[in-house]
């Protein structure tokens, strides 16, 4: 399965589109969540689900970007969102590719693209967070140009999850 296609959103695609790739993002997350020994809802995948539609214009041009991957039968097989963190600075957010098509270069492709967008915005830096288990991107990060950075950064995620901080990981790419 090599046919996908990716597309840079210029509005909001349907929730169809979108709900099932986020709906195994938020699975996998809370799951690893719940591994690390935090007690998080089993309703917590449809609750986040429920936020990203309530603020997902944040990642609508002009302030970011909505990536999505299918395959030749149309099927969301991947997405990776940013949104303008400061004015200078993007935010990497939701980067998954689901099982089946993983090796095919997917995750990196998705990143560079919203490098790419990033530019086009004016923006001079991107930054990413993601959690301890989450080896697939802690692995890719820095393949792709980023560097883990040793003091934390504000992003949405620190904001917003106070209990996964020690357990986050934080990297910088200068554009």
């Amino acid at each position: 399965m090599t046919d996908i296609s990716i597309e840079n959103c210029q509005t909001l695609p349907p929730s169809g589109d979108l709900d099932g790739v986020l709906g195994e993002y938020y699975a996998l997350i809370v799951q690893r969540m719940r591994d690390m020994g935090f007690d998080i809802p089993l309703a917590a995948p449809q609750s986040a689900l429920a936020e990203f539609w309530a603020q997902s214009d944040a990642y609508l041009p002009p302030n970011g970007c909505i990536l999505l991957a299918r395959t030749g039968d149309g099927e969301v097989v991947a997405c990776g969102m940013m949104k303008r963190f400061d004015a200078d600075t993007g935010e990497l957010k939701r980067v998954y590719v689901k099982p089946k098509v993983r090796g095919l270069g997917i995750g990196k492709t998705l990143i560079e693209m919203r490098e790419k967008v990033a530019r086009d915005m004016g923006l001079k830096r991107l930054v990413a967070d993601t959690l301890t288990p989450s080896i697939e991107m802690r692995a890719l990060y820095p393949k792709l140009g980023f560097v883990e950075l040793d003091t934390p950064l504000e992003t949405t995620t620190y904001k917003d999850q106070a209990m996964l901080r020690d357990q986050m990981h934080f990297f910088e790419k200068i554009l």
